[in-house]
């Protein structure tokens, strides 16, 4: 796999228009942490018509030189704490172009002899809007969990590592209080969310959302709806396939009531409009 995707990379500068054109039906799964995109992964490696690329490609696809946040050399704050800034930084590093992004993919599908191509990165729902002029024939897998929760795990995430190196988030003035830098996680994750809306406004047809708690709840639905959706028979074993532990109502009685309120004034709206009451 390593060989192929180091191949994939020279071959692309070598020839990037003829591994562009050669990329034939990309998807691309997206989505926060814990929202069961890694249960959902098992899966689509299953089906033996699809090949995935290896690894998310944050740093060499999507995020060339600003990926990871922390080791990289650009004067931007982290991603969930300017959304905005980080993005228009990413797009002025690449030219605002991910044809070459296109062309490595194209490489490596060719090289694994794969029909579909899965490209699995949470992060990429950040970026999908500006990666539409290059990938006009692409499909999102966008996995969406209770607003509440993944903003909660990421920022227990995301607050673990400022706690450990708190150096680089102090220089671009990140909130270093775990009730601050959940707000922000919880805006980011509103943000992403309009940010596949307008994916899919703006190519109908091309998303797939598939909520968490439907995959937990009744996965067989769920399984079919994504095989169906991106072109390859589904597989029999299917409730294998199910994240194996909900801590959905343990981690909603763990937060104190002023963050859950919080949470709730900030992606509320956006989980109404999704169907989630709360």
């Amino acid at each position: 796999m390593e060989i192929k995707l180091g191949l994939a990379r020279r071959l692309c500068r070598v020839s990037p228009r003829l591994f562009a054109n050669r990329l034939t039906d990309p998807v691309f799964v997206v989505g926060f942490n814990n929202s069961g995109k890694s249960s959902a992964m098992q899966f689509l490696e299953a089906l033996g018509e699809a090949c995935q690329y290896p690894g998310e490609g944050n740093a060499d696809l999507w995020f060339r030189g600003h990926f990871p946040w922390i080791d990289s050399p650009v004067s931007v704050a982290p991603i969930w704490a300017a959304p905005e800034e980080f993005i228009r930084s990413v797009k002025d590093t690449c030219g605002n172009s991910f044809k070459h992004s296109r062309a490595q993919l194209g490489a490596y599908q060719w090289l694994v002899s794969g029909s579909n191509l899965i490209n699995d990165s949470g992060m990429l729902a950040a970026l999908a809007p500006d990666i539409t002029n290059d990938f006009p024939d692409a499909k999102f897998v966008h996995f969406v969990r209770d607003g509440r929760l993944a903003s909660y795990i990421t920022a227990r995430l995301e607050w673990s590592r400022i706690i450990r190196s708190p150096g680089k988030y102090i220089e671009y003035d990140c909130p270093l209080r775990f009730s601050e830098v959940l707000r922000k996680m919880a805006e980011y994750w509103a943000w992403t969310m309009r940010r596949m809306d307008e994916v899919s406004s703006t190519m109908p047809g091309s998303v797939l959302e598939v909520r968490y708690e439907d995959w937990w709840s009744n996965p067989e639905p769920m399984i079919e709806s994504v095989a169906r959706f991106i072109g390859v028979p589904p597989p029999v074993a299917s409730k294998s396939y199910v994240p194996k532990t909900d801590l959905t109502q343990h981690l909603l009685s763990e937060m104190p009531d002023d963050e859950l309120a919080m949470l709730e004034g900030i992606v509320g709206p956006t989980m109404r409009g999704k169907g989630y009451s709360c």
